[in-house]
């Protein structure tokens, strides 16, 4: 097999390479590549041509005929013909056009009062073998629904408590103080000061 970069300072002494000459000011400079010196231009084109289809309707004149082509079902495959407001229609009028998307009518849940007291005694009398990912796979509902239908005995709390301080008690400094940072940007997130 190949050889890998195992350690970040293998990878680091891998990509230290120096700048493409076209980088440097004059060929004066080349003896020593890894100091780029002066000012001017580079010209660094991009990976390949623009297209036309990337350009959103947004930014296309009225008149452009690029409006009035079906690009959704040429890119995309698709059966339904949008039209992109060539004429200057109103927006329900194009509502009105444009495919329905949700099935309309109420929704409909396949549990009834009785299985979600069913999970719950379930859940009660034996956490370990109904956990939430048995529960759910058994009634074919979602994690959540369960979490939030159902709660383990107060002794399952404190034991799975337990488990986790054990688990945490063996990180090291390294992965405590990561697990905190992490904690407190989620916090500033939450608080909008990030």
């Amino acid at each position: 097999g190949t050889r890998q970069k195992s350690t970040a300072s293998r990878t680091k002494r891998a990509l230290n390479i120096p700048p493409h000459s076209s980088f440097l000011s004059s060929p004066a400079d080349t003896s020593d590549p890894t100091v780029a010196t002066g000012s001017h231009i580079v010209f660094n084109p991009p990976s390949s041509a623009p297209s036309v289809y990337h350009t959103p309707f947004k930014f296309l004149p009225k008149s452009d005929p690029r409006r009035r082509a079906n690009l959704t079902a040429t890119l995309f495959g698709s059966s339904t013909t949008i039209k992109f407001n060539p004429d200057g229609d109103s927006a329900t009028a194009i509502a009105e056009r444009l495919p329905v998307v949700r099935p309309e009518g109420p929704k409909t849940y396949h549990l009834t009062e009785a299985d979600v007291a069913e999970m719950r005694r379930l859940r009660y009398t034996d956490p370990v073998t109904n956990s939430v990912t048995a529960l759910a796979t058994r009634f074919k509902c979602p994690k959540l629904f369960v979490v939030m239908c159902c709660h383990s005995p107060a002794q399952h709390q404190k034991e799975a408590a337990a488990r986790k301080e054990a688990v945490k008690n063996r990180w090291g400094p390294r992965k405590t103080a990561a697990r905190e940072d992490r904690y407190r940007r989620k916090q500033m997130l939450l608080d909008g000061l990030l």
